[in-house]
């Protein structure tokens, strides 16, 4: 015999969204309040999202390098998962292609940069580097022109 806890399903998006639909708007910006103070990634996603600003690719340039190539005589691990989250989460926040390809662009210089300096890598960590440069390609190709 199943357990209950095996039938039931996951909160999906619908879920949340129904919830949410019946929120005040006060109660709605409280929601967003504590979201904001859960996590410093929350606050950088709500940051980009409502309060854009130039120094905001600059920001997420910081962690993607520091992530992909972290000062060697710290303590901190090379987290190129961390990088494409911070990537991934300026996409989602600001919709800028063209930040986002900057930030793309930064992450394979950090990584080559790293490879070269001190001999880091191996089979996942080059692989890692030559798919952000086909998605780099794939974001030019795809990319709007612009007007002359």
């Amino acid at each position: 015999m199943p357990s209950a806890h095996a039938s039931q399903r996951q909160p999906s998006w619908a879920d949340i969204k129904t919830k949410l639909e019946a929120f005040d708007q006060k109660g709605l910006v409280g929601l967003v309040h504590d979201l904001y103070e859960a996590s410093t990634a929350n606050r950088r996603f709500l940051h980009a999202r409502l309060l854009p600003s130039p120094s905001a690719v600059e920001k997420y340039r910081r962690l993607v390098a520091d992530a992909v190539f972290p000062d060697p005589f710290s303590r901190r691990r090379v987290s190129l998962r961390d990088a494409t989250a911070a990537i991934t989460e300026y996409r989602r926040s600001t919709g800028d292609v063209a930040g986002t390809v900057d930030l793309m662009l930064t992450f394979i210089e950090a990584g080559t940069e790293q490879a070269a300096d001190l001999g880091y890598g191996d089979e996942d960590y080059f692989s890692a580097l030559e798919n952000k440069v086909d998605a780099v390609a794939k974001s030019s190709t795809s990319a709007p022109p612009k007007n002359p």
